[in-house]
């Protein structure tokens, strides 16, 4: 049995369905080329944990602890303390991931040595919550799901990317404060561009070659849980609202056949109109209007806020001969840029020993 894994996930960018996609209507998110590497070692006594600076050791009534503590926070739906959680503790999501899988596969609950390894930003919005999720339950995976004669289809793919899915998802609950979609897992698991909705956890959908992105980062940091919190008491306040979340939706629904077909022009469109909406809802900042300003005005074909907003990431349109003058236009304005590859590459294991 596998001692130790290294594995990997992509970031993603949403091109249509922000906030809208937890009411009910789809969204369209893409993978990108930015990754996070996870490596996980079996043994041990403690649960070791160390990513972005950050390092803990915890031991397994912590983990359980924990666990077991969400478990009962999600039924009653007190997700203010899911939020504090969040807040509190930079490995809760990780945690919560182990626990779930502690209980089905005892050899786990020796301790583990996880690290992380990112080239994608923290909490800028391109998932790099989601992506570090996924790699964890990749390797979790991977560790556990071996095959034997009693149980000879434990090794299929099929059921691997199920298991990968619904750990990985858990780790959202807890970043997004209680109350997550599985998109941006999803599309970090599956890689592509990907259809989401509530009914169907990601499809990739058909598209054209040319789908060509520059991200500008903000800079400014919002907490997903606490702009997604603001957002549900804003819909509490008023129920004629959702009418904003459904004109979101309209749009997720009328860019599947523009990427089909490869029409930037009209996706950039959608993908402004897009951006009106959640500033509406009041997800935007000034920050991320100068820098979407700014990729217009270069030439984008279009450009929104991608992400929970509140400050973290924009995504601009751009045809390949364009990309760096957009890139320009935004670091002008003062973004940090990236321009990653869109990549069909969804999770996979780097190394085994």
């Amino acid at each position: 049995m596998e001692t130790a894994v290294t594995t990997s996930a992509p970031a993603k960018a949403i091109l249509f369905g922000e906030h809208a996609v937890n009411r009910g209507q789809s969204a369209i998110a893409v993978s990108v080329g930015l990754r996070i590497r996870c490596t996980v070692q079996r043994g041990g006594y403690v649960y070791h944990l160390q990513n972005a600076g950050h390092a803990r050791a915890f031991t397994k009534d912590e983990v359980t602890e924990l666990g077991t503590q969400v478990d009962a926070w999600r039924e009653q739906q007190a997700f203010a303390h899911i939020r504090a959680l969040a807040a509190a503790d930079y490995f809760a999501p990780a945690k919560y991931i182990i626990s779930t899988a502690m209980r089905d596969y005892p050899a786990l609950q020796n301790g583990l040595d996880v690290a992380w390894h990112s080239d994608i930003p923290h909490s800028g919005g391109l998932g790099s919550g989601g992506a570090a999720s996924v790699a964890l339950a990749t390797a979790l995976v991977e560790l556990t799901l071996t095959p034997t004669p009693s149980h000879p289809s434990t090794n299929a793919q099929e059921e691997r990317e199920q298991v990968v899915s619904q750990w990985a998802y858990l780790g959202d609950v807890i970043a997004h404060g209680g109350v997550a979609s599985a998109l941006d897992t999803q599309t970090s698991l599956l890689g592509g561009v990907i259809r989401y909705t509530k009914e169907h956890w990601g499809e990739r959908i058909a598209c054209a070659p040319g789908l060509h992105l520059v991200v500008g980062d903000t800079g400014v940091r919002g907490q997903t849980s606490d702009v997604n919190s603001r957002v549900r008491e804003w819909l509490a306040a008023d129920a004629t609202r959702m009418r904003y979340f459904e004109m979101i939706g309209v749009l997720s629904e009328a860019a599947q056949k523009q990427l089909a077909i490869g029409n930037w022009q009209e996706l950039g469109r959608l993908m402004n109109m897009n951006q009106l909406v959640l500033e509406k809802i009041g997800v935007s900042c000034p920050e991320l209007e100068r820098l979407i300003d700014a990729a217009i005005g270069a030439g984008a074909s279009g450009a929104k806020l991608s992400g929970s907003g509140g400050g973290g990431i924009m995504i601009a349109l751009t045809t390949q001969d364009k990309r760096e003058v957009v890139a320009d236009a935004l670091r002008n304005a003062g973004g940090r840029v990236f321009v990653p590859d869109v990549t069909g590459d969804g999770a996979k294991i780097e190394t085994i020993w």
